[in-house]
Parts: structure tokens; sequence; C-alpha cells
């Protein structure tokens, strides 16, 4: 993905308040479309764990200390500049209390 499509569709924070509903706006925009369909795991990962995060009352900081990872990380997840291993994400799944279930087509 190049820097500038990379740019305007980056997770901001205001935007994560209702992430389904901002996922839905950005999809009627074609472009939007097909990074979507390219980094639509590492956004639902980005979406997901900031609304837990958020609900559970957690800061980064917070979550990076249970999770044994750094906030620096865990803002790079929430703003989907970074895709995380397996590992990670379990780690993350536990403390937030989700549950991970992976499907390869």
């Amino acid at each position: 993905m190049t820097k500038k499509i990379a740019d305007k569709f980056k997770l901001r924070p205001e935007l994560l308040e209702d992430g389904d509903a901002y996922i839905e706006e950005c999809l009627k925009d074609p472009e939007f479309k097909k990074i979507w369909d390219e980094e639509s795991l590492k956004v639902q990962v980005a979406l997901r764990v900031h609304e837990r995060r958020k609900e559970k009352g957690f800061s980064q900081t917070k979550l990076a200390k249970k999770a044994r990872t750094t906030q620096k990380i865990i803002s790079k997840i929430e703003h989907g500049e970074v895709s995380i291993g397996l590992d990670l994400l379990q780690r993350i799944a536990h403390v937030l209390d989700f549950r991970v279930n992976l499907t390869l087509h």
C-alpha cells in the first residue's frame, strides 16, 4: 500500500468509536474496498482491540503490560500500522477476554 493511500485511510481514534459504521461508510469508496480486501484482517484486529480495551477501561500501557508487550506496539496495532503474530494476538485476546478463531479457505 502506498503511503498516500495509507494516510488517506489511516485509522484515527475519532473514527474508532463505532468501528462497524466507519467500515460500512468507507467500503462505499472503491479505492478503500480494494485496500480493505487486502488489509481487512489487520483493520478488524485494530478495531476490536481498541473497542474492547476501551470497554474494559484499560489504557494502552495497562494492556501492553498485561500482554507482555509495549504501549507503542498496542498503539500501532490499534491504528492498523502493524501486523501481529499469532503469539501476541493470543496474549492480547486472553487479556481482553476474546477467543481467536482462524479459518483458512
